[in-house]
């Protein structure tokens, strides 16, 4: 009989999907070792915990390998301790960003977890290859391999309180991986609630701190061939079901000439295919003409310059340098031609040297270069990274807390026994130069432009701003400082944010679990009372009461322009118009909870003083001035393509099988392709 290896890259489900991607790193491995050892065992690839208990109850395997993120290293603990505990003999590996790169810190890391027999680092399909080898000649004893202080290649192991590492080595040639798509390894997951991931290069030149990326030993960048690269696009756009995404994991897709081919590939399935719709792929930073190509060729790319601060003395603090202003400009201002794609860019609260006003000017950067998605994230101390250092915590005075993953807690049956499982995240909630209370300020400030800026919910507005001379962001941050003008329901939201975000913090990680998994305590997270994406949930039940935050963000932009001393009647007149047609076009329920009047299926008829069907073709950048009423109205219908309907349904089944679900969509989303289609009635 053959021996069985199981390779898993697991994710929560227990509040849904918490990593909705399909297996693609693990299936790496995979399609390597089968390679290498042909019809010698038996593999198995699995990403969800009810597939993987499914079949360890009736069977162990002789080799258990999981994959390691901080969004699923206690699930797979949690697998591997109890199959060690029901046969000893079960040999387990972990490999995966999430482990230190300090000789003690990796001791310390496998003393605390001596469920796991072998750590592969970096790339793993070397490693998990010389491993297996290794363990055959030992009969597949591992204690006699360690007791024999074999050095694996990417491994480390501890024997009698010793690190036995092996050396590190990169694959030269990437491409005697097989593909995991064209050999059939990921089949399976086609007919599950997961986006597609393809890999075209590995390595990042950047040597960013608070990046798993930023080490210096993954700084050469490999690529795949070409015809394997549309060979895969080819085979996944065939065998795609109800899905309308597509992830390139390159760290920075666009920097190179080949990205081009990629792209010319993408568009040609979408062409013959009508996949992908959205396409996630993070764009490099130092090619803006060559990104600018790219956009034009591909549908769908939410293209970016990231900038995670414009602060010079941040970027110095974490060794990282960006675009030009001017070049940064050109690029999202192009972008924002592309009707089909969206602008976006990430900003990062917490890092080294970062305050209140410099995150303020970040994030006004970014709103007055007309970026129309800005993703803004806290800043995590990810385990092997450098700001993750004792060194870089003491010199910038980082003030961490410890919570639940949002979204990565739950209770699994595992061999006829519920047990509980929580990921704990170390986040940045201060520094020697930003105190809790203005993480706090910063937090609110994100809310309200994730809720009234991004995804082009309010552009109408945002475009007429503009054309007066007036920063869109000024009207934001008169939002957050008018809480007066605040309904009831909105107060409360904004209320609930802020309680959110100073609980459940803990001083450990230890203590953040050790509360986690009481049993009164767990159910709380799973169902959603605890530990959630405060973020996300908080901009979806604000998007939710879109009647209340039109009315706000209406109002503010008043305000505003009467600050500005440039208030008309025309203006007066002109955003009592607008305010409707915005009501009519976008106040849609995505929660499921629909009323007759703004679920899919619903026609709207409006009239108008003003032509917004010309208005729509400027992009409502115009000086309400300097148009005049129409002589007799415009009656519009406002109704939701079929095309859309599906799109929107399919996105709806992706979410809700997601851990963060209507928050997450619309972040992800381009909700261009949601809200409503008009045309003259």
């Amino acid at each position: 009989m053959k021996k069985a290896i199981w390779i898993s890259d697991l994710t929560h489900t227990a509040q849904g999907i918490g990593a909705n991607g399909f297996p693609l790193g693990a299936s790496y491995i995979y399609a390597y070792a089968k390679k290498i050892f042909r019809n010698e065992f038996d593999f198995k690839l699995f990403k969800f915990p009810a597939h993987l208990e499914e079949d360890l109850r009736s069977t162990s395997p002789t080799i258990f390998s999981f994959s390691n993120y901080s969004w699923n290293l206690e699930l797979g603990y949690k697998f591997a301790t109890l199959a060690k505990q029901r046969n000893p003999n079960v040999i387990t590996v972990f490999g995966g960003p999430n482990f230190p790169t300090d000789k003690n810190e990796k001791i310390e890391f496998l003393k605390k977890k001596p469920a796991i027999d072998f750590y592969i680092e970096l790339e793993g399909e070397l490693g998990f290859v010389d491993l297996v080898e290794k363990l055959s000649e030992n009969n597949f004893n591992a204690e006699q391999l360690k007791k024999n202080a074999k050095q694996i290649v990417n491994t480390c192991y501890i024997y009698e309180d010793q690190l036995i590492a092996g050396k590190v080595e990169r694959i030269k040639d990437i491409n005697i991986i097989p593909s995991p798509y064209l050999t059939g390894a990921l089949d399976r997951n086609f007919e599950l609630p997961l986006i597609p991931m393809i890999e075209t290069t590995r390595g990042c030149p950047f040597t960013c701190t608070f990046c798993a990326d930023g080490l210096s030993i993954k700084s050469k960048i490999n690529r795949y061939e070409f015809n394997r690269t549309r060979d895969e696009l080819q085979y996944i756009a065939k065998k795609i079901n109800k899905i309308d995404e597509l992830i390139v994991t390159d760290l920075n897709f666009g920097m190179y000439k080949q990205d081009l081919e990629t792209a010319k590939e993408i568009a040609k399935i979408q062409k013959d295919y009508k996949y992908p719709i959205s396409v996630d792929a993070p764009a490099g930073k130092n090619m803006p003409k060559r990104i600018i190509n790219i956009a034009s060729i591909m549908k769908g790319w939410s293209m970016g310059g990231v900038i995670q601060s414009s602060d010079p003395d941040v970027l110095k603090a974490i060794r990282r340098s960006n675009i030009s202003v001017s070049a940064y400009k050109e690029l999202i201002d192009y972008g924002n031609t592309q009707k089909s794609n969206r602008t976006y860019t990430e900003i990062i609260l917490g890092l080294p040297n970062d305050t209140k006003e410099k995150h303020f000017k970040s994030l006004r950067l970014g709103v007055e270069k007309n970026v129309n998605n800005l993703r803004m994230h806290q800043a995590m101390l990810l385990t092997g990274t450098e700001m993750a250092s004792k060194e870089d915590r003491e010199k910038y005075g980082l003030m961490t807390k410890f919570r639940t993953l949002p979204g990565n807690v739950g209770n699994y049956n595992i061999l006829d026994k519920e047990h509980p499982v929580a990921e704990v995240e170390e986040i940045v909630v201060g520094n020697n130069t930003l105190s809790m209370d203005d993480y706090i300020e910063c937090r609110i400030m994100n809310l309200i432009i994730k809720t009234f800026y991004n995804n082009n919910i309010f552009n109408e507005i945002h475009a007429m701003q503009r054309a007066l001379g007036i920063s869109s962001f000024d009207c934001l941050l008169y939002i957050k400082e008018h809480e007066e003008i605040y309904t009831d329901r909105i107060k409360e939201i904004i209320k609930s944010f802020v309680a959110e975000t100073k609980e459940d913090l803990f001083d450990s990680r230890e203590k953040a679990n050790e509360y986690v998994l009481e049993p009164g305590v767990i159910n709380k997270y799973i169902n959603g009372e605890l530990g959630t994406n405060e973020l996300f949930l908080h901009s979806a039940l604000l998007f939710n009461e879109f009647e209340d935050i039109t009315d706000l963000i209406f109002k503010s932009v008043k305000e505003i322009i009467k600050q500005k001393g440039i208030f008309t009647q025309e203006i007066d007149n002109y955003l009592s118009d607008l305010k409707r047609f915005t009501l009519m076009r976008k106040n849609i329920s995505l929660n499921g909870k629909t009323k007759t009047s703004n679920n899919t299926n619903s026609i709207i008829h409006g009239e108008f003083k003003y032509d917004f069907e010309s208005i729509h073709k400027s992009d409502y950048f115009l000086d309400p001035n300097s148009i005049s009423k129409l002589k007799a109205p415009i009656k519009l219908k406002f109704f939701h393509t079929d095309k859309q309907k599906k799109h929107i349904t399919n996105q709806q089944k992706l979410y809700s099988n997601h851990a963060l679900g209507l928050g997450r969509m619309l972040q992800q989303t381009n909700l261009n392709l949601i809200f409503r289609t008009f045309e003259k009635n």
